[in-house]
């Protein structure tokens, strides 16, 4: 909704790929439980402890014992950069992001992919330079779609995509102009200016959560290009769009139309932007299930310097006779959900773990307005059909918990989500579990520098 291995890197890999055994004899007390050949791999991402890169180590079970991702090298492929950051495709490929933040050179961050072949993680594909960042993302068909926030030489969206099936180039080069204002979508926002807060695909569209942002910034010693204050917060945006990845003048993201629902039109059913989490790349707010979009939008200012934001966390629908020959082209107008009177929180993020259910991850603390956001350590359970919710039972309090790493595993067969936790007291991180009923188990214990998450691959039969 980012991607060269060093010579070291290349050296672990290679030593993950034949199952060497000698960093094994050097650690006879690793208690790393073992890997074999099932077609299903847990896959938990470490950071190194050096700022450089990120260990991924997998294993067979998560339910019990201790992985070790700072002495036992056996089994553990090192991904270089210091700013990695991860996307799992359906299960069947686990990327890894690299971009060349603060002047770094593209040659030094080089994106990889990951897949499952006879049990074990080999690489997928070329490793490729993405030439920048990315923030907002998701994926369409075979394709991952990324785009940044451009400023500077005019305001522009730019378009990456990798083509995932092979994983043998990046484009770079798309643009979206921003800067005509009395054209669509912009022509639609009274003056303010967009960027794209998620994106998702839905048949042979691909759907765009807008946020608006006043066009200059309001304090450029406090707020990034990417949090511009708005005064139509109240107004949800999507956009729709044609992809076409072959277009020679670079158009690859073609402008259809917008979909525009005021909040002033609908009282006591308010419902804000998606904006996604424009603080760290994530993907979430337009959610495909079956034949129908939920747009989960966040709030107004994310819970950030206010108890009361003005908009609630919400969730509408896009179904039925509102999608024209599979183009989607407004909102229902029967199904609303005000999350923030029903959960007591608001939304930060939320994650499809099957059967019409979704794990909500919810604010537990407000922040600072426009600096950083609150922290976001209470989960629910949340049934988009039947609308309800049941609050995530088994868990550490948010105030016992430190850190929750960004990365989950989500397993769809069996509607569970898995998390890596660092808790306050000084413990070793751990996996918890949760299930489409809202149990939250406590699994394996991860002995790391820093925890960076969790992800699933299944092998393709």
């Amino acid at each position: 909704m980012k991607k060269d291995l060093r010579l070291i890197g290349l050296g672990m890999l290679a030593c993950a790929i034949t199952a060497c055994t000698s960093d094994d004899d050097a650690n006879p007390g690793s208690t790393t439980p073992p890997n074999g050949n099932s077609t299903e791999q847990y896959i938990v991402m470490s950071g190194s402890g050096e700022s450089n890169g990120a260990y991924l180590q997998q294993v067979d079970s998560i339910a019990s014992g201790l992985l070790d991702a700072t002495g036992n090298t056996n089994n553990r492929i090192f991904f270089s950069g210091n700013n990695p950051d991860f996307v799992n495709y359906g299960n069947k490929y686990l990327i890894g992001m690299n971009y060349p933040s603060q002047g770094g050179s593209s040659s030094d961050y080089i994106t990889k992919a990951w897949k499952l072949s006879g049990g074990t993680m080999v690489q997928h594909g070329s490793g490729l330079a993405l030439d920048g960042d990315v923030k907002a993302r998701g994926i369409f068909k075979n394709y991952l779609i990324g785009l940044s926030d451009q400023t500077g030489d005019g305001h522009y969206e730019r378009v990456k995509f990798i083509e995932l099936e092979n994983f043998n180039r990046a484009v770079v080069d798309g643009i979206i102009d921003c800067d005509n204002l009395d054209a669509e979508p912009a022509s639609l926002m009274e003056g303010e200016t967009w960027g794209v807060g998620d994106l998702a695909g839905y048949g042979d569209y691909v759907l765009m959560a807008y946020y608006t942002k006043h066009i200059e910034p309001d304090d450029q010693s406090t707020r990034a290009k990417a949090t511009y204050s708005t005064d139509l917060a109240n107004n949800l945006y999507i956009g729709v769009y044609e992809f076409d990845p072959e277009d020679s003048q670079k158009e690859y993201l073609k402008y259809q139309h917008t979909i525009v629902r005021k909040s002033a039109d609908h009282p006591g059913q308010e419902a804000g932007q998606i904006k996604g989490n424009n603080r760290s790349r994530t993907e979430t707010g337009i959610e495909v299930v079956g034949d129908d979009i939920y747009l989960f939008c966040q709030s107004t200012i994310k819970n950030s310097d206010e108890t009361a934001p003005q908009m609630p966390s919400a969730v509408l629908r896009i179904s039925g006779r509102n999608i024209d020959n599979g183009m989607p082209v407004g909102i229902d107008s029967d199904y609303y959900v005000n999350l923030t009177e029903k959960t007591g929180h608001y939304l930060w993020r939320c994650y499809y773990i099957g059967d019409n259910k979704f794990c909500l991850q919810l604010f537990s603390e407000p922040g600072n307005s426009g600096v950083a956001e609150g922290s976001h350590k209470k989960f629910g359970i949340f049934d988009v059909e039947t609308m309800e919710y049941n609050e995530v039972s088994g868990l550490p309090s948010p105030s016992e918990i430190q850190d929750i790493a960004l990365p989950v595993a989500i397993d769809e067969s069996r509607n569970t989500i898995t998390l890596e936790m660092q808790l306050a007291d000084g413990s070793r991180a751990a996996l918890y579990t949760i299930d489409k009923d809202g149990n939250a188990v406590r699994g394996m214990e991860v002995n790391t520098e820093s925890i960076l998450g969790v992800s699933l691959l299944k092998e393709d039969q």
